[in-house]
């Protein structure tokens, strides 16, 4: 039988991930309830926004948060965001399918989140 304190004593699982493009492997870890509602709410806040505050306020954040050290430390700071917002989207979406995956958001779930970014896109490319 699990106590309080063993529950409360847990760490986060982590997973190593292969990056070829940046020459190595990085820890992820699965994301908190905590951030998921921030994802949500950053989510809302910035659904009308341009892709790029979209990207750089949804899945950077994602990154930011979950990529992190063997003991599930975050690697980056958000004072990173810009410098990772310049590198290839293939580490950016092969990361956020690994981190969705462990952390057992659905495919279904997913596909949801795509298609409201493109139905967001669509939008802001006919306003144009």
């Amino acid at each position: 039988m699990l106590s309080r304190e063993s529950i409360l004593a847990v760490k986060p699982r982590v997973k190593l991930v292969a990056v070829p493009e940046w020459g190595g492997e990085v820890y992820i870890r699965p994301l908190t309830l905590a951030e998921q509602a921030k994802l949500g709410d950053l989510g809302i806040k910035h659904e009308k926004g341009t892709v790029v505050d979209r990207m750089k306020n949804g899945t950077l954040a994602l990154i930011q948060w979950c990529v992190c050290d063997e003991d599930g430390n975050h690697l980056f700071k958000p004072e990173d965001v810009p410098t990772l917002f310049n590198q290839s989207v293939s580490v950016f979406l092969r990361l956020q399918d690994e981190i969705t995956a462990l952390s057992g958001i659905t495919k279904e779930a997913r596909e949801e989140l795509e298609k409201n970014l493109l139905t967001a896109q669509e939008s802001e490319s006919e306003s144009s």
